[in-house]
């Protein structure tokens, strides 16, 4: 009888922090939200990246965590020491697309626009870390699909000369909507909704 009244015990004993680590992230609860690569460091992927990162925090905030900019990646991480908090969120870009899929020019005297259908894409993996151990405690894929009608560039002209101007600005407004989609995805996941 001692002897499974011992093996009991001991599977308690096992089990309760195996559970107590996969707890869900809690209101109140403090989650450092790592930075992104430095291989996301040109135009639009930079872009995404750090439109990810700020809209979750303030998104994560709004659902009543007290979510900070960790200012490490996790690679970084897992070298220091780490800093006082019950969980890290990691976002990894694995998707970003934006393209035209159509588009228009309109002219009316010296005054010409360009008018486009740009279509963007962005996808991330998030991973939530245990901020004890660094144990990865949850996964998930997320992705947004954002379109719209937006002018590509501006002409002026005249009988002699003609100049063009392009606004790619403008695309990246579409991927900073996507974005901000993912990040608001992103916090609802982690708040368990």
């Amino acid at each position: 009888m001692g002897m499974k009244r011992l093996a009991l015990i001991l599977g308690f004993a096992i089990t309760v922090p195996a559970f107590a680590l996969t707890q869900s992230p809690r209101p109140g609860d403090r989650i450092g939200v790592l930075r992104m690569s430095d291989r996301y460091t040109h135009g639009a992927e930079q872009t995404v990246a750090k439109t990810i990162q700020t809209d979750l925090r303030r998104e994560l905030r709004d659902l009543g965590f007290d979510a900070y900019d960790a200012r490490l990646t996790y690679d970084e991480l897992s070298r220091h020491s780490l800093p006082a908090a019950e969980y890290f969120v990691e976002i990894i870009s694995s998707h970003s697309m934006n393209h035209p899929v159509g588009g228009a020019g309109v002219g009316a005297g010296a005054v010409s626009v360009e008018v486009g259908v740009i279509v963007a894409e962005v996808a991330a993996a998030v991973r939530v870390y245990d901020g004890r151990t660094l144990n990865e405690i949850a996964h998930f894929d997320l992705r947004k699909s954002s379109a719209a009608i937006v002018p590509m560039g501006i002409g002026l002209g005249g009988r002699w000369s003609w100049a063009y101007v392009a606004l790619p600005f403008m695309q990246y407004g579409q991927y900073r909507a996507a974005a901000h989609d993912v990040a608001r995805q992103a916090a609802e996941r982690i708040a368990g909704r």
